[in-house]
């Protein structure tokens, strides 16, 4: 301690007295493996600013993405609208169209609400509207081949039909029924089969119906009694005869008498 400043380093307290540089509270001693250093001028003390402490890089949190959309408001989940239209189709069913579509549309909805990671929905409509669909299928395939089957059916009975009437109409004794009941008569659009069959049943009837037409044979019986005691007898025979498509006819009259005395 001293009135005045006795080297470089020196510093005053206040009190007024000079101390020496290792009596200052921030003194430092050098290290003996660093080389001398000249004491600071303690006089007017350098500032330093405190430094912020540093978190280890290890120690800091990850960095996330900010989400889209407005920030703190809840992002809603759209549903999908090929969902919704493989359901509806699926229900209308439009004779297996809307089935084909309902199918179609619920497989592409399925995938799109996959990628969308969340933000659709609507899984549960697609599944309804695929099962609809195949059922749809079953059935549209059902209906179009019964059909089918009642349009052959209703073909096949109106060639018979129309076969039977031009046999009816084209029957004759003088011809045969090879020569009409052909497939060359057959008109088109008619099954031949079924036509030729028609024309058949018509001509057997008909040769039926000619074959018992005929002309009845009559009969004149004539008795005479001669005598006071006798008896008279006739014998009366008939005789139908007809042949198919002739008519003849034949009577036989017998008169008898016999003459008795007593």
């Amino acid at each position: 301690m001293s009135d005045t400043s006795q080297g470089p380093g020196w510093w005053m307290a206040s009190d007024g007295k000079w101390y020496a540089p290792e009596q200052h509270p921030d003194y430092e001693a050098p290290h003996a493996d660093l080389p001398p250093q000249s004491a600071p001028n303690m006089a007017q003390p350098p500032s330093v600013a405190p430094s912020t402490p540093v978190a280890p890089a290890s120690s800091l949190p990850p960095i996330t993405p900010a989400p889209i959309g407005y920030p703190g408001v809840p992002q809603s989940r759209t549903t999908n609208g090929m969902a919704v239209a493989s359901l509806v189709l699926g229900i209308v069913w439009i004779a297996g169209i809307g089935a084909v579509l309902a199918v179609i549309f619920g497989f592409m909805s399925r995938k799109k609400i996959k990628q969308s990671q969340g933000q659709q929905s609507g899984g549960g409509l697609a599944v309804a509207g695929i099962v609809l669909g195949f059922i749809g299928i079953v059935g549209a395939i059902g209906f179009w081949l019964s059909l089918f089957l009642i349009g052959v059916a209703v073909d096949a009975t109106g060639s018979y039909v129309n076969g039977y009437d031009y046999g009816s109409n084209h029957y004759s004794s003088s011809s045969s029924e090879s020569s009409v009941c052909s497939s060359a008569n057959v008109p088109s659009g008619d099954i031949s089969s079924n036509w030729i069959n028609g024309c058949r049943s018509a001509w057997t009837l008909q040769a039926g119906v000619s074959g018992n037409s005929g002309s009845s044979g009559t009969t004149a019986t004539t008795s005479g009694n001669t005598g006071n005691t006798g008896s008279g007898s006739t014998t009366t025979t008939s005789g139908n005869t007809g042949n198919t498509g002739n008519t003849g006819s034949g009577s036989t009259t017998t008169t008898s008498g016999n003459t008795g005395n007593t």
